[in-house]
Protein backbone atom coordinates (compact mmCIF):
# COMPACT_ATOMS: atom_id res chain seq x y z
CA UNK A 1 0.00 0.00 0.00
CA UNK A 2 1.25 3.31 -0.74
CA UNK A 3 0.64 6.41 1.25
CA UNK A 4 0.20 9.88 -0.59
CA UNK A 5 3.15 12.31 1.18
CA UNK A 6 1.37 15.78 1.72
CA UNK A 7 2.47 18.46 -0.92
CA UNK A 8 4.17 21.39 0.16
CA UNK A 9 1.42 24.11 0.28
CA UNK A 10 1.52 26.91 -2.39
CA UNK A 11 3.26 30.01 -0.48
CA UNK A 12 0.77 32.95 -1.22
CA UNK A 13 1.41 35.69 -3.42
CA UNK A 14 1.67 39.12 -1.69
CA UNK A 15 -0.21 42.06 -2.02
CA UNK A 16 2.71 44.65 -2.43
CA UNK A 17 5.80 44.06 -3.86
CA UNK A 18 8.43 43.74 -1.60
CA UNK A 19 6.15 42.72 1.70
CA UNK A 20 8.04 40.45 3.24
CA UNK A 21 5.22 38.23 5.01
CA UNK A 22 1.69 37.51 2.80
CA UNK A 23 -1.24 39.19 4.71
CA UNK A 24 -3.81 36.70 6.36
CA UNK A 25 -7.07 36.65 3.59
CA UNK A 26 -9.27 37.70 6.48
CA UNK A 27 -7.58 41.05 7.24
CA UNK A 28 -9.47 42.73 4.56
CA UNK A 29 -9.31 45.62 6.14
CA UNK A 30 -5.71 46.36 6.32
CA UNK A 31 -5.78 45.36 2.43
CA UNK A 32 -7.76 48.44 2.30
CA UNK A 33 -5.79 50.80 4.34
CA UNK A 34 -3.02 49.71 2.71
CA UNK A 35 -5.07 50.57 -0.81
CA UNK A 36 -5.49 53.19 0.15
CA UNK A 37 -2.08 54.27 1.14
CA UNK A 38 -0.54 53.52 -2.41
CA UNK A 39 -3.67 55.45 -3.75
CA UNK A 40 -2.45 58.72 -1.60
CA UNK A 41 1.39 58.12 -2.79
CA UNK A 42 0.33 57.55 -6.33
CA UNK A 43 -1.45 60.82 -6.77
CA UNK A 44 1.46 62.67 -4.44
CA UNK A 45 3.81 60.91 -7.12
CA UNK A 46 1.74 62.00 -10.80
CA UNK A 47 1.58 65.42 -8.95
CA UNK A 48 4.91 65.97 -8.72
CA UNK A 49 6.10 64.45 -11.53
CA UNK A 50 3.19 66.40 -13.74
CA UNK A 51 2.05 69.38 -11.66
CA UNK A 52 -1.53 70.53 -12.55
CA UNK A 53 -3.09 68.97 -15.69
CA UNK A 54 -5.44 71.17 -17.32
CA UNK A 55 -7.85 69.30 -19.93
CA UNK A 56 -6.02 68.07 -23.16
CA UNK A 57 -2.27 69.89 -22.09
CA UNK A 58 0.33 68.01 -22.80
CA UNK A 59 1.09 67.62 -18.46
CA UNK A 60 -2.52 65.68 -18.60
CA UNK A 61 -1.38 63.34 -21.67
CA UNK A 62 2.30 62.46 -19.98
CA UNK A 63 -0.06 61.93 -16.80
CA UNK A 64 -2.34 59.30 -18.83
CA UNK A 65 0.42 57.84 -19.71
CA UNK A 66 2.28 56.85 -16.64
CA UNK A 67 -1.77 56.03 -15.22
CA UNK A 68 -2.10 53.38 -18.17
CA UNK A 69 1.89 51.69 -17.34
CA UNK A 70 0.50 51.64 -13.45
CA UNK A 71 -2.88 49.63 -14.91
CA UNK A 72 -0.40 47.37 -17.14
CA UNK A 73 1.21 46.02 -14.24
CA UNK A 74 -2.09 44.47 -13.03
CA UNK A 75 -4.41 44.16 -15.63
CA UNK A 76 -4.83 41.44 -18.81
CA UNK A 77 -5.08 44.84 -21.62
CA UNK A 78 -4.46 48.56 -21.17
CA UNK A 79 -5.32 51.03 -23.75
CA UNK A 80 -5.38 54.79 -24.95
CA UNK A 81 -8.27 56.53 -26.73
CA UNK A 82 -8.23 60.46 -27.74
CA UNK A 83 -10.97 62.35 -27.56
CA UNK A 84 -11.03 66.06 -28.91
CA UNK A 85 -11.50 68.76 -26.11
CA UNK A 86 -12.97 72.16 -26.61
CA UNK A 87 -10.59 73.78 -23.80
CA UNK A 88 -12.43 77.36 -23.98
CA UNK A 89 -15.95 75.81 -23.83
CA UNK A 90 -16.68 77.82 -20.33
CA UNK A 91 -14.68 80.94 -20.48
CA UNK A 92 -15.96 81.64 -24.20
CA UNK A 93 -19.03 81.75 -22.89
CA UNK A 94 -17.94 84.07 -20.45
CA UNK A 95 -16.58 86.71 -22.66
CA UNK A 96 -19.58 86.56 -25.10
CA UNK A 97 -21.05 87.83 -22.24
CA UNK A 98 -18.75 90.92 -22.31
CA UNK A 99 -19.55 92.00 -25.76
CA UNK A 100 -24.09 90.51 -25.92
CA UNK A 101 -24.38 93.17 -23.03
CA UNK A 102 -23.94 96.42 -24.76
CA UNK A 103 -25.24 95.18 -27.75
CA UNK A 104 -28.66 94.73 -26.18
CA UNK A 105 -28.46 97.95 -24.22
CA UNK A 106 -27.89 100.01 -27.57
CA UNK A 107 -30.63 97.99 -29.75
CA UNK A 108 -32.93 99.18 -26.52
CA UNK A 109 -32.02 102.62 -26.79
CA UNK A 110 -32.32 102.65 -30.56
CA UNK A 111 -36.13 101.07 -29.64
CA UNK A 112 -35.72 97.76 -30.67
CA UNK A 113 -36.34 95.81 -27.74
CA UNK A 114 -37.64 92.45 -29.49
CA UNK A 115 -34.25 92.31 -30.87
CA UNK A 116 -32.59 92.85 -26.92
CA UNK A 117 -34.79 90.52 -26.05
CA UNK A 118 -34.10 87.69 -28.27
CA UNK A 119 -30.61 87.91 -28.37
CA UNK A 120 -31.08 87.92 -24.68
CA UNK A 121 -33.04 84.92 -25.11
CA UNK A 122 -30.59 83.10 -27.37
CA UNK A 123 -27.15 83.47 -25.12
CA UNK A 124 -29.68 81.98 -22.24
CA UNK A 125 -30.72 79.16 -24.31
CA UNK A 126 -26.56 78.85 -25.29
CA UNK A 127 -25.02 79.08 -21.59
CA UNK A 128 -27.81 77.00 -20.66
CA UNK A 129 -26.49 74.13 -22.96
CA UNK A 130 -23.08 75.09 -22.36
CA UNK A 131 -22.38 75.43 -18.69
CA UNK A 132 -25.60 74.28 -16.86
CA UNK A 133 -26.80 71.22 -18.99
CA UNK A 134 -23.71 70.28 -20.72
CA UNK A 135 -24.82 69.22 -23.92
CA UNK A 136 -21.80 71.64 -26.03
CA UNK A 137 -22.83 72.73 -29.12
CA UNK A 138 -20.02 71.79 -31.81
CA UNK A 139 -18.28 74.86 -33.96
CA UNK A 140 -16.07 73.95 -36.57
CA UNK A 141 -14.01 76.27 -36.32
CA UNK A 142 -13.44 75.87 -32.78
CA UNK A 143 -10.04 75.23 -31.67
CA UNK A 144 -9.45 72.19 -30.09
CA UNK A 145 -6.98 69.88 -27.88
CA UNK A 146 -6.16 66.11 -28.17
CA UNK A 147 -6.93 64.68 -24.80
CA UNK A 148 -6.05 60.89 -23.94
CA UNK A 149 -8.16 58.33 -22.21
CA UNK A 150 -6.78 55.47 -20.39
CA UNK A 151 -8.62 52.04 -19.24
CA UNK A 152 -7.48 48.86 -18.43
CA UNK A 153 -9.19 45.50 -18.43
CA UNK A 154 -9.02 42.63 -16.31
CA UNK A 155 -10.54 38.97 -17.27
CA UNK A 156 -13.14 37.08 -15.79
CA UNK A 157 -11.96 33.08 -15.44
CA UNK A 158 -15.29 32.03 -17.10
CA UNK A 159 -17.69 33.77 -19.68
CA UNK A 160 -17.95 37.52 -19.19
CA UNK A 161 -21.44 37.84 -17.94
CA UNK A 162 -21.17 41.51 -15.86
CA UNK A 163 -18.56 44.44 -15.96
CA UNK A 164 -18.39 46.70 -13.77
CA UNK A 165 -16.27 49.76 -14.67
CA UNK A 166 -14.03 51.80 -11.70
CA UNK A 167 -13.49 55.34 -13.16
CA UNK A 168 -12.01 58.88 -12.15
CA UNK A 169 -10.38 61.49 -14.18
CA UNK A 170 -7.07 62.71 -14.06
CA UNK A 171 -7.24 66.37 -16.27
CA UNK A 172 -7.21 69.14 -12.83
CA UNK A 173 -9.88 72.01 -12.90
CA UNK A 174 -8.14 75.20 -14.41
CA UNK A 175 -8.08 77.79 -11.24
CA UNK A 176 -10.46 80.40 -10.30
CA UNK A 177 -9.33 84.38 -10.74
CA UNK A 178 -11.67 85.29 -7.84
CA UNK A 179 -12.10 83.64 -4.62
CA UNK A 180 -15.76 82.78 -4.15
CA UNK A 181 -14.84 82.92 -0.06
CA UNK A 182 -13.77 86.35 0.29
CA UNK A 183 -17.53 86.98 -0.23
CA UNK A 184 -17.20 91.20 -0.97
CA UNK A 185 -15.02 91.01 -3.71
CA UNK A 186 -16.56 88.15 -5.13
CA UNK A 187 -19.88 89.99 -5.23
CA UNK A 188 -18.27 92.84 -6.86
CA UNK A 189 -16.29 91.36 -9.36
CA UNK A 190 -18.75 88.24 -10.40
CA UNK A 191 -21.85 88.38 -9.14
CA UNK A 192 -22.56 92.25 -9.88
CA UNK A 193 -21.63 91.82 -13.56
CA UNK A 194 -24.16 89.14 -13.40
CA UNK A 195 -26.90 90.59 -11.89
CA UNK A 196 -26.18 93.89 -14.80
CA UNK A 197 -26.54 91.62 -17.58
CA UNK A 198 -29.95 89.83 -16.16
CA UNK A 199 -31.01 93.28 -15.48
CA UNK A 200 -30.62 94.22 -19.27
CA UNK A 201 -33.04 91.09 -19.82
CA UNK A 202 -35.77 91.95 -17.63
CA UNK A 203 -35.85 95.55 -19.01
CA UNK A 204 -35.66 94.02 -22.44
CA UNK A 205 -38.73 91.88 -21.53
CA UNK A 206 -40.60 94.80 -20.04
CA UNK A 207 -39.99 97.58 -22.50
CA UNK A 208 -41.22 94.64 -25.02
CA UNK A 209 -44.45 94.23 -23.00
CA UNK A 210 -45.08 98.11 -22.55
CA UNK A 211 -44.58 98.64 -26.69
CA UNK A 212 -46.96 95.50 -27.40
CA UNK A 213 -49.91 97.22 -24.96
CA UNK A 214 -49.00 100.58 -27.15
CA UNK A 215 -49.29 99.04 -29.68
CA UNK A 216 -45.66 100.18 -31.28
CA UNK A 217 -44.03 96.91 -30.67
CA UNK A 218 -43.06 97.12 -34.39
CA UNK A 219 -42.82 101.01 -34.74
CA UNK A 220 -39.77 103.36 -34.91
CA UNK A 221 -40.27 104.85 -31.21
CA UNK A 222 -37.66 106.02 -28.44
CA UNK A 223 -37.89 104.41 -24.62
CA UNK A 224 -39.36 107.16 -22.21
CA UNK A 225 -37.15 109.48 -20.52
CA UNK A 226 -36.63 107.58 -17.57
CA UNK A 227 -36.11 104.40 -19.03
CA UNK A 228 -33.52 106.35 -21.67
CA UNK A 229 -31.26 107.40 -18.23
CA UNK A 230 -32.20 104.00 -17.02
CA UNK A 231 -30.25 102.49 -20.45
CA UNK A 232 -27.48 105.25 -20.24
CA UNK A 233 -26.20 104.18 -16.87
CA UNK A 234 -26.62 100.22 -17.46
CA UNK A 235 -24.24 101.42 -20.89
CA UNK A 236 -21.92 103.26 -18.87
CA UNK A 237 -21.58 100.63 -16.12
CA UNK A 238 -20.31 98.27 -19.35
CA UNK A 239 -16.72 97.55 -17.85
CA UNK A 240 -18.08 95.78 -15.24
CA UNK A 241 -17.93 92.70 -16.97
CA UNK A 242 -14.63 93.08 -18.20
CA UNK A 243 -13.54 91.16 -14.82
CA UNK A 244 -15.65 87.71 -16.69
CA UNK A 245 -13.00 87.59 -18.96
CA UNK A 246 -10.35 86.73 -16.90
CA UNK A 247 -12.70 84.49 -14.68
CA UNK A 248 -10.36 80.89 -15.20
CA UNK A 249 -6.57 81.28 -14.48
CA UNK A 250 -4.20 80.02 -17.21
CA UNK A 251 -3.39 77.76 -14.49
CA UNK A 252 -4.25 74.70 -13.12
CA UNK A 253 -5.25 73.24 -9.84
CA UNK A 254 -2.91 70.38 -8.04
CA UNK A 255 -6.57 68.28 -8.14
CA UNK A 256 -5.09 65.94 -5.75
CA UNK A 257 -8.58 64.68 -4.69
CA UNK A 258 -10.61 66.04 -7.78
CA UNK A 259 -9.45 63.94 -8.92
CA UNK A 260 -6.45 62.62 -8.95
CA UNK A 261 -7.14 60.08 -5.54
CA UNK A 262 -9.80 59.00 -7.20
CA UNK A 263 -7.34 57.42 -10.23
CA UNK A 264 -5.18 56.58 -7.37
CA UNK A 265 -8.26 54.22 -6.12
CA UNK A 266 -8.72 52.52 -9.91
CA UNK A 267 -4.98 51.35 -9.85
CA UNK A 268 -5.06 49.99 -6.38
CA UNK A 269 -8.26 48.13 -7.09
CA UNK A 270 -6.51 46.24 -10.03
CA UNK A 271 -3.78 45.59 -7.67
CA UNK A 272 -6.20 43.84 -5.48
CA UNK A 273 -7.70 42.07 -7.94
CA UNK A 274 -4.87 40.73 -9.98
CA UNK A 275 -3.89 39.96 -6.47
CA UNK A 276 -7.18 37.88 -5.54
CA UNK A 277 -6.32 35.97 -8.95
CA UNK A 278 -2.72 35.49 -7.96
CA UNK A 279 -4.04 33.74 -4.80
CA UNK A 280 -6.19 31.73 -7.26
CA UNK A 281 -9.61 33.35 -5.99
CA UNK A 282 -10.37 35.18 -9.26
CA UNK A 283 -13.42 36.95 -10.26
CA UNK A 284 -15.57 34.07 -12.08
CA UNK A 285 -17.57 36.31 -14.61
CA UNK A 286 -16.79 39.92 -13.71
CA UNK A 287 -14.60 41.64 -16.33
CA UNK A 288 -13.38 44.85 -14.88
CA UNK A 289 -12.57 47.93 -16.45
CA UNK A 290 -10.17 50.78 -14.68
CA UNK A 291 -10.68 53.90 -16.48
CA UNK A 292 -9.08 57.51 -16.19
CA UNK A 293 -10.71 60.11 -18.43
CA UNK A 294 -9.27 63.15 -19.53
CA UNK A 295 -11.66 66.42 -20.06
CA UNK A 296 -14.07 66.01 -16.98
CA UNK A 297 -13.66 69.47 -16.05
CA UNK A 298 -14.58 70.65 -20.06
CA UNK A 299 -17.88 69.30 -19.49
CA UNK A 300 -17.11 65.47 -19.09
CA UNK A 301 -16.08 65.55 -22.59
CA UNK A 302 -13.64 62.91 -22.52
CA UNK A 303 -16.01 60.20 -20.56
CA UNK A 304 -18.50 61.18 -23.27
CA UNK A 305 -16.19 60.29 -26.08
CA UNK A 306 -15.03 56.65 -24.53
CA UNK A 307 -18.52 55.23 -23.68
CA UNK A 308 -19.79 56.00 -27.12
CA UNK A 309 -16.77 54.15 -28.62
CA UNK A 310 -16.36 51.59 -26.03
CA UNK A 311 -19.86 49.69 -26.52
CA UNK A 312 -18.73 46.07 -27.42
CA UNK A 313 -16.65 45.81 -24.17
CA UNK A 314 -19.61 46.64 -21.96
CA UNK A 315 -21.41 43.50 -20.90
CA UNK A 316 -24.36 43.97 -18.64
CA UNK A 317 -22.49 47.06 -16.93
CA UNK A 318 -22.37 49.14 -13.99
CA UNK A 319 -20.33 51.90 -13.39
CA UNK A 320 -18.89 53.39 -10.04
CA UNK A 321 -17.39 56.84 -10.51
CA UNK A 322 -15.31 58.47 -7.90
CA UNK A 323 -15.16 61.77 -7.22
CA UNK A 324 -13.52 64.57 -5.06
CA UNK A 325 -13.46 61.70 -1.88
CA UNK A 326 -12.07 63.85 0.96
CA UNK A 327 -13.93 63.18 4.35
CA UNK A 328 -14.92 59.75 5.19
CA UNK A 329 -17.89 60.79 7.48
CA UNK A 330 -19.64 62.81 4.42
CA UNK A 331 -19.76 59.15 2.15
CA UNK A 332 -22.39 60.14 -0.57
CA UNK A 333 -24.17 58.32 -3.89
CA UNK A 334 -25.29 60.17 -6.50
CA UNK A 335 -28.57 59.66 -7.76
CA UNK A 336 -28.75 62.65 -9.91
CA UNK A 337 -25.85 64.71 -11.73
CA UNK A 338 -25.17 67.74 -13.92
CA UNK A 339 -26.42 70.55 -11.91
CA UNK A 340 -29.36 68.32 -10.55
CA UNK A 341 -30.32 67.77 -14.37
CA UNK A 342 -29.42 64.27 -15.21
CA UNK A 343 -30.80 61.39 -13.45
CA UNK A 344 -28.41 58.40 -12.41
CA UNK A 345 -29.34 55.12 -11.05
CA UNK A 346 -31.05 55.50 -8.23
CA UNK A 347 -31.56 51.81 -7.54
CA UNK A 348 -27.31 51.39 -7.91
CA UNK A 349 -26.81 54.70 -5.71
CA UNK A 350 -29.33 53.19 -2.67
CA UNK A 351 -27.71 49.66 -3.47
CA UNK A 352 -24.09 51.36 -2.27
CA UNK A 353 -25.81 52.97 0.63
CA UNK A 354 -27.12 49.94 1.78
CA UNK A 355 -23.66 48.06 1.15
CA UNK A 356 -22.11 50.61 2.85
CA UNK A 357 -24.27 50.61 5.70
CA UNK A 358 -23.60 46.84 6.12
CA UNK A 359 -20.22 47.64 6.58
CA UNK A 360 -20.41 49.76 9.57
CA UNK A 361 -20.07 53.11 6.98
CA UNK A 362 -22.38 55.86 7.53
CA UNK A 363 -23.44 57.06 3.66
CA UNK A 364 -26.52 58.71 1.88
CA UNK A 365 -28.21 58.91 -1.48
CA UNK A 366 -28.41 62.59 -2.87
CA UNK A 367 -28.19 64.63 -5.60
CA UNK A 368 -25.70 66.85 -6.41
CA UNK A 369 -26.49 70.40 -5.56
CA UNK A 370 -27.46 73.15 -8.10
CA UNK A 371 -24.53 74.77 -10.08
CA UNK A 372 -22.73 72.08 -8.24
CA UNK A 373 -21.23 70.80 -12.02
CA UNK A 374 -21.22 67.25 -12.98
CA UNK A 375 -19.43 63.43 -12.76
CA UNK A 376 -18.50 61.23 -15.27
CA UNK A 377 -20.94 59.02 -14.32
CA UNK A 378 -23.38 61.16 -16.04
CA UNK A 379 -22.04 60.28 -19.32
CA UNK A 380 -22.60 56.55 -18.87
CA UNK A 381 -26.25 57.10 -17.90
CA UNK A 382 -27.09 59.03 -21.23
CA UNK A 383 -25.88 56.08 -22.96
CA UNK A 384 -28.27 54.16 -20.59
CA UNK A 385 -25.93 52.63 -18.37
CA UNK A 386 -26.30 51.95 -14.60
CA UNK A 387 -24.26 54.39 -12.98
CA UNK A 388 -23.40 56.08 -9.97
CA UNK A 389 -20.73 58.33 -8.32
CA UNK A 390 -19.10 58.08 -4.47
CA UNK A 391 -17.85 61.31 -3.14
CA UNK A 392 -17.05 62.37 -0.12
CA UNK A 393 -16.76 66.42 0.10
CA UNK A 394 -18.97 68.82 1.78
CA UNK A 395 -20.89 70.87 -0.83
CA UNK A 396 -20.95 74.08 1.34
CA UNK A 397 -17.97 76.24 2.60
CA UNK A 398 -18.39 76.25 6.07
CA UNK A 399 -19.16 72.26 7.58
CA UNK A 400 -15.44 71.46 5.95
CA UNK A 401 -12.78 73.23 4.00
CA UNK A 402 -13.60 73.50 -0.12
CA UNK A 403 -10.50 72.61 -1.52
CA UNK A 404 -11.28 71.59 -4.84
CA UNK A 405 -10.82 73.88 -7.59
CA UNK A 406 -8.08 75.92 -5.57
CA UNK A 407 -4.77 75.08 -4.96
CA UNK A 408 -5.08 73.91 -1.66
CA UNK A 409 -6.16 70.47 -3.15
CA UNK A 410 -3.01 68.81 -2.15
CA UNK A 411 -2.42 65.72 -0.78
CA UNK A 412 -2.68 66.42 2.98
CA UNK A 413 -5.93 67.97 2.16
CA UNK A 414 -7.62 63.77 1.58
CA UNK A 415 -8.38 61.74 4.71
CA UNK A 416 -7.24 58.42 3.88
CA UNK A 417 -10.10 56.89 5.65
CA UNK A 418 -12.43 58.15 3.36
CA UNK A 419 -10.48 56.22 0.56
CA UNK A 420 -9.96 53.42 2.77
CA UNK A 421 -13.47 53.29 2.66
CA UNK A 422 -14.52 53.15 -0.78
CA UNK A 423 -12.48 50.88 -1.96
CA UNK A 424 -13.79 48.85 0.36
CA UNK A 425 -17.16 49.34 -0.78
CA UNK A 426 -16.40 48.57 -4.12
CA UNK A 427 -14.40 45.31 -3.04
CA UNK A 428 -18.12 44.07 -1.39
CA UNK A 429 -19.52 45.75 -4.43
CA UNK A 430 -17.83 43.37 -7.03
CA UNK A 431 -18.10 40.79 -4.87
CA UNK A 432 -22.23 40.82 -4.95
CA UNK A 433 -21.92 41.72 -8.86
CA UNK A 434 -19.92 38.26 -9.34
CA UNK A 435 -21.90 36.49 -7.46
CA UNK A 436 -25.44 37.38 -8.76
CA UNK A 437 -26.50 38.77 -5.66
CA UNK A 438 -26.01 42.78 -6.46
CA UNK A 439 -30.11 43.37 -6.53
CA UNK A 440 -30.39 40.17 -3.56
CA UNK A 441 -31.66 41.29 0.24
CA UNK A 442 -29.52 37.91 0.54
CA UNK A 443 -25.94 38.40 0.77
CA UNK A 444 -23.27 35.08 -0.01
CA UNK A 445 -20.35 34.42 2.62
CA UNK A 446 -17.46 36.67 0.39
CA UNK A 447 -15.02 36.90 2.57
CA UNK A 448 -15.32 39.87 3.68
CA UNK A 449 -13.34 42.74 6.16
CA UNK A 450 -13.57 41.88 9.69
CA UNK A 451 -14.43 45.43 10.98
CA UNK A 452 -12.68 45.88 13.94
CA UNK A 453 -9.29 44.93 12.77
CA UNK A 454 -7.58 48.41 11.30
CA UNK A 455 -4.23 49.89 10.94
CA UNK A 456 -2.54 53.84 11.49
CA UNK A 457 -0.64 54.54 9.00
CA UNK A 458 1.47 57.68 10.61
CA UNK A 459 3.44 58.34 7.31
CA UNK A 460 1.90 57.79 3.81
CA UNK A 461 4.95 59.28 1.88
CA UNK A 462 8.10 59.88 1.58
CA UNK A 463 7.74 63.53 1.82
Amino acid sequence: MRFTLPGKRKKQPTLVTGQKAPVKQKLETFKAGKLASLALEFTNSIIDKFGPRLAGSESSAKAAEAIEQAYAEFCDTTSQTSCSIDTTLHSFTLNVAVYVYPIIIVLMLFGLPWLSLALFGVYIWYVTRQLYLYRPLKFPKRPVSEGINVHGILEPEQEVLHTIIFSGHHDSAPLHHFNSLDRFSYAKTVLFPIVLFALSGVLSLVQVLAELFSLVLFLPNLPSIPMLILLGLLLFATPFLFPLRHFYEKEGSPGAGDNLASVGMTVELARYFHWKRECEKPLKHTRIIFCSFDGEESALQGSREWFKTQKELLIDPVVLNFDCVYFADHLSFLERDINGTQRLSESLARRCVEISRSMGYEANSVSIPRLGGGTDAAEASRMDIPATTLSAVSWDDRSKPSVYHTKADVVEAIEPKALETAISVAIKLTGLVDSGYLWSKEEPDLDEPEKEISLTFSKLTSR
